[in-house]
């Protein structure tokens, strides 16, 4: 039993070995190799808890198995809890079990009545894993396949394996109604396909564990099913300007690895996109490439004024306005720069839904909707990406009916500043394949996002939420306001800054 405890698998575990063998290794003898998640990551997984403490009121009387991470013998004392609440048949809530070198913690075990339907005349349960997410995924299937190959071992008869998901389709009313939230399938039939894989899989990793560090080649396993938190060091060997970096690569890259093709510059023309070839010039020749005649085009049909428009949005889980659905975007702030003429030194106008003018639990919405009347009735909403520009104001427009015309024709004036990127009319080799703001901003400006405390739209949304509902002091839900404002603010001076380089560009 002691040789058990100290080397097992936990379903987490099985499922990065899953991914790759050297992550599986790296847990067990370099853990310190892994990095920490970061405060996005976390509060992914704090999501993660919360819908899993709402699914527990689905199951009235159920009980929780405790961890007590303090303990030297915390899995012990799990495992001794659950046995014994599995002895008075009631649902059980992290339900624990170690068994031939298997540890897992069940979300919830139900128990199934007897024929007389009594659940204490009952020997058997109904496995349900609960997941944030909105749909059942292959990993969810290998989670499940490897909790039932324990709980089997262990000698727990299971009756139907679940999924316990949020429902998309839910819109809240006045209220929140947890039993419409969630939707539970049954993955029964799913996992019972892989009963075979398991066990030669789970011996598998444990050869991994116990032999050097693998060789593991990099592919497609280091971004799917999730990015692998060891992808950036083994990733370090590749050289500058690396096949990886090719516009839209997919698994192909990987083909050129194993080619013996690591430079973009080395890279036959016959095996790349024209696009791609495009980018390996400017490599190559470490110079802009400008196609300009299509730039001069696209430039001339812009109309001003031209306004220069972003949104930050958050999309809780759990949908806290009436008429909302699980994972709906909110938009809670604008930047918004304004050009009358070209060349013009743009007028800044932003809108940020506070504390005080938002007071809890209250709608960000109607107020944005009001400070957008800074658009005038004429001239181009310029955007980047501009589908989720447009998306939020479909969705205002579908919830503001009394301002949907005028929302609607702000969609119609709307023109990507994109276009010229993914068009590959301009390219820059620091872009390094990537036509996001973020990598078109440094390559053709002096402006970057290096220097602000808020450096993307997750983390955006994460701290406004922390402001708005997090234990924060005033000082710190201040700063936090300053921040966004900073940071949604070079969003469109970027893009008023890459326009003007693009016209030169034109010349």
């Amino acid at each position: 039993m002691a040789s058990e405890r100290s080397l097992y698998i936990s379903k987490s575990k099985y499922l990065s070995g899953l991914q790759c063998p050297k992550l599986l290794w790296t847990h067990f003898n370099n853990r310190e190799a892994i990095p920490k998640p970061n405060d996005t990551q976390q509060h992914i997984f704090d999501t993660g808890h919360m819908v899993g403490d709402l699914a527990k009121r689905l199951y009235p009387g159920g009980k929780e198995v405790p961890m007590v991470f303090q303990a030297d013998d915390a899995i012990d004392l799990t495992v001794t809890a659950t046995m014994d609440l599995i002895k008075r048949r009631i649902p059980i809530f992290e339900a624990s079990f170690l068994v031939d070198g298997r540890y897992c913690r069940v979300d919830v075990l139900v128990p199934v009545p007897g024929p007389d339907g009594d659940r204490l005349s009952g020997d058997t349960w109904d496995l349900v894993e609960v997941k944030s997410s909105t749909r059942v995924k292959d990993i969810n299937i290998n989670d499940v396949a490897f909790q039932h190959e324990a709980l089997t071992r262990a000698g727990v008869k299971l009756n139907r394996l679940f999924l316990m998901h949020v429902d998309t389709s839910y819109v809240r009313g006045d209220k929140f109604e947890v039993e419409r939230f969630f939707h539970l399938e049954d993955i029964t039939e799913r996992v019972l396909r892989l009963t075979d894989y398991v066990p030669s899989a789970v011996t598998r990793m444990f050869d991994v564990i116990s032999g050097r560090d693998p060789d593991t080649p990099i592919g497609p396993r280091c971004t799917s099913p999730y990015t692998c938190p060891l992808k950036d060091s083994c990733w370090s060997v590749l050289p500058d300007n690396n096949v990886t970096d090719f516009y839209r690569a997919g698994t192909r890259s990987f083909g050129l690895l194993d080619e013996g093709i690591f430079a973009i510059a080395d890279t036959p023309d016959s095996k790349l996109t024209p696009r791609q070839v495009i980018q390996k010039n400017a490599v190559t020749a470490n110079e802009i490439q400008v196609d300009r005649a299509p730039l001069r085009q696209w430039l001339n049909g812009l109309k001003y004024p031209l306004y220069h428009l972003d949104f930050e949005t958050m999309n809780p889980a759990v949908p806290p306005l009436s008429g909302m659905r699980p994972y709906q975007r909110i938009p809670f702030q604008f930047s918004l720069h304004i050009q009358e003429d070209p060349g013009a030194r743009p007028q800044h106008v932003e809108h940020l839904a506070t504390w005080d003018s938002v007071p809890l639990p209250g709608d960000p919405r109607p107020g944005l909707v009001e400070a957008l009347k800074a658009i005038g009735p004429d001239g181009t909403v310029l955007c980047w990406n501009m589908g989720f520009e447009k998306g939020v104001l479909e969705d205002l427009a579908e919830m503001f009916p009394t301002e949907a015309e005028r929302l609607a024709g702000l969609v119609e004036r709307m023109e990507d500043l994109i276009i010229p990127f993914r068009g590959f009319w301009v390219y820059h080799p620091r872009q390094k394949g990537n036509c996001s703001l973020k990598a078109v901003l440094p390559a053709l400006t002096d402006f970057d996002y290096d220097a602000l405390a808020i450096g993307d739209g997750l983390e955006a949304a994460r701290q406004y939420q922390q402001a708005l509902y997090g234990n924060v002091t005033v000082k710190e839900r201040s700063l936090i306001f300053k921040n966004l404002l900073e940071y949604c603010s070079l969003d469109t001076m970027a893009m008023v800054a890459i326009l003007s380089r693009l016209q030169k560009l034109a010349e």
